[in-house]
């Protein structure tokens, strides 16, 4: 969903809540579009959206507006969002696969959330409308088949991310100086990607090689990955601050 579509469809479910005073939500967007929605909201609306995607920690989450009397950190969002738990006990399959099987169901990409896969084991998140379609049909993900159930949504494991961890000093927390030492690319090669717009900060292309980094950013470089800046303190004898990233797996 571009930014063309994204926007109008915020505004028009900020006033459907406001006037009907009834929650209303978007269909799952990427950490992409919730950092421009949630931008968007802020300049234009003068709301902030509660972003949900069915676990702690999703990547693809529900852009909610919520009326007054509903506390976004205690309300009950399963009538939205759905978890379903599949089982693959005679094969081995990848997040593509099962999102190819999904997809070729007739369902849009938009209506699915994350899918984790752990083993012979994929827990994956849908819109409340679809849901009951795809867990009628959905009998094959590859050459195997699955069974499928809904599960609560508090049911959900907890799912940590898959990270490497790795360390290393800069002389300044510049964009371009984390990139490199999180990426193990040259000082020189970077200013090529800035200009380029392979670099995302906190899922905003960046194109300022000294854009300032701090503690929890995110850094994508385009067919490299994605960084978590986990730590960024203490000083080495010669004065570089010492960095801590998790690259994602």
């Amino acid at each position: 969903m571009d930014e063309n579509s994204l926007f109008p469809r915020l505004k028009d479910l900020a006033a459907r809540c406001q006037n009907r005073d009834i929650p209303t939500g978007t269909f799952f967007l990427t950490p992409k579009e919730q950092a421009e929605g949630l931008d968007f909201c802020r300049a234009n609306l003068g709301l902030i959206p509660h972003f949900y995607g069915g676990y702690e920690g999703a990547e693809r989450k529900v852009a909610f507006f919520l009326p007054d009397y509903i506390d976004p950190e205690t309300s009950d969002l399963s009538p939205y969002v759905k978890a379903v738990h599949a089982k693959a006990p005679f094969s081995s399959l990848s997040h593509r696969d099962f999102l190819g099987s999904i997809m070729a169901l007739g369902i849009e990409r938009e209506c699915v959330g994350d899918i984790i896969i752990k083993e012979q084991d994929c827990w994956f998140f849908l819109t409340s409308a679809i849901a009951p379609h795809i867990i009628d049909n959905l009998i094959k993900v590859g050459r195997g088949g699955v069974s499928l159930e809904e599960i609560p949504l508090e049911a959900v494991p907890v799912f940590e991310p898959e990270m490497e961890e790795q360390t290393f000093t800069v002389a300044s927390l510049r964009a371009d100086a984390v990139v490199a030492g999180a990426f193990r690319v040259s000082r020189s090669s970077c200013q090529e990607l800035f200009a380029r717009g392979d670099i995302s900060l906190n899922y905003f292309p960046c194109m300022d090689k000294d854009a300032g980094v701090s503690e929890g950013d995110m850094i994508s470089l385009r067919h490299h990955g994605k960084a978590k800046v986990l730590s960024a303190d203490g000083r080495s004898r010669k004065g570089r601050i010492f960095v801590t990233v998790g690259i994602y797996k």
